[in-house]
C-alpha cells in the first residue's frame, strides 16, 4: 500500500516536473521572438512618420479631419485656417472639401517665428 503511495507521488512529481518545463521552455521561445521581432523593428526604416519631427501628410491630415469617413470634409470636421477660409478653399461650392480642394488649398502664412509674437527691438 505504502509502495502504491510513493508511487502516486512520484508519477504526479513527475508531472508536474514535465508540465514546469514544457511552461518555461515556451516563455523563453517567446522572449526570444519578441526580441528578434524588435531588432528586425529597429533596423527596418520607419514606416510612416516620426512623430516628433516630420509633419504629416496631406493624405493622413484629410483621414483624420474626416470623422464620417464619407471621403470629404463638411465644415463642422474642419478647425482653424480651414475653417476660417472654407469658402475660399470649396472651389465647387458644393459643402464640402474634397482631398484634390485641400491638395490645391493657399497654405496658411507663417511667419519667421512660427506664430510666436515679433519680439520688440530693444
Amino acid at each position: 500500500m505504502k509502495y502504491r503511495s510513493i508511487l502516486k507521488i512520484g508519477i504526479i512529481t513527475l508531472g508536474l516536473a514535465v508540465c514546469t518545463a514544457c511552461g518555461s521552455k515556451q516563455k523563453k521561445n517567446q522572449i526570444e521572438q519578441n526580441q528578434i521581432d524588435q531588432r528586425q523593428n529597429e533596423k527596418r526604416p520607419s514606416e510612416g512618420r516620426d512623430e516628433k519631427h516630420q509633419r504629416p501628410s496631406l493624405k493622413e491630415m484629410f483621414a483624420e479631419m474626416d470623422s464620417d469617413k464619407d471621403g470629404r470634409l463638411s465644415e463642422s470636421e474642419v478647425n482653424g485656417p480651414l475653417k476660417n477660409d472654407f469658402s475660399k478653399i470649396d472651389t465647387n461650392n458644393d459643402g464640402y472639401i474634397g482631398e484634390e480642394e485641400l491638395k490645391n488649398a493657399p497654405k496658411p502664412e507663417r511667419g519667421p517665428s512660427h506664430g510666436k509674437p515679433p519680439r520688440s527691438a530693444e
